[in-house]
């Protein structure tokens, strides 16, 4: 199960000056934009403006890397963003097609903008299993992926500094 961190959450990087995206399956709600709320809360933790974080809705995980590409391509002081979505595992392998797409969709884009997308589209077995994963606890993906992108942010400032 999720929520055990590398480090506390105290201990993320401080990333100000982020501008950061937040692209949304309209899918499973109130798992979805519970995890998105979290996450909006970890980034100003993290010291991001509200202003610097922008929210966009899509009908589902399958468009969420199309969206990542078109915000990437309006705005070029965008410095990443973070996708949420539920894939219900169902009686066909509908799912598994979902989710292989969202993940290759993401790569393809993160490698034509050089920027990182956070990908916590996850696939469960149950809306019970969002649930667990989107409750008010620090396994809310939101959670996780504040850490990653505040990781991988200063990881990349560390290579721009040390030229």
């Amino acid at each position: 199960m999720a929520g055990f961190l590398p480090k506390p959450v105290s201990e993320f990087h401080k990333i100000p000056h982020a501008r950061v995206a937040i692209v949304a399956s309209m899918w499973h709600p109130h798992c979805v934009n519970a995890m998105v709320d979290r996450a909006v809360a970890e980034l100003k933790k993290v010291g991001v403006s509200e202003k610097n974080i922008s929210i966009h809705t899509l009908p589902g995980s399958l468009e969420l890397p199309y969206a990542a590409r078109c915000l990437f391509e309006s705005d070029s002081a965008l410095d990443a963003v973070i996708a949420f979505g539920v894939v219900l595992k169902g009686d066909t392998t509908h799912d598994d097609n979902v989710m292989q797409n969202v993940v290759d969709g993401f790569g393809r884009v993160s490698d034509r903008f050089h920027k990182p997308i956070i990908n916590e589209v996850i696939g469960v077995a149950s809306v019970e299993d969002a649930e667990k994963r989107s409750d008010n606890s620090v396994a809310n993906k939101g959670v996780e992926a504040v850490f990653a992108l505040t990781e991988l942010l200063a990881w990349k400032a560390s290579l721009c500094s040390s030229k």
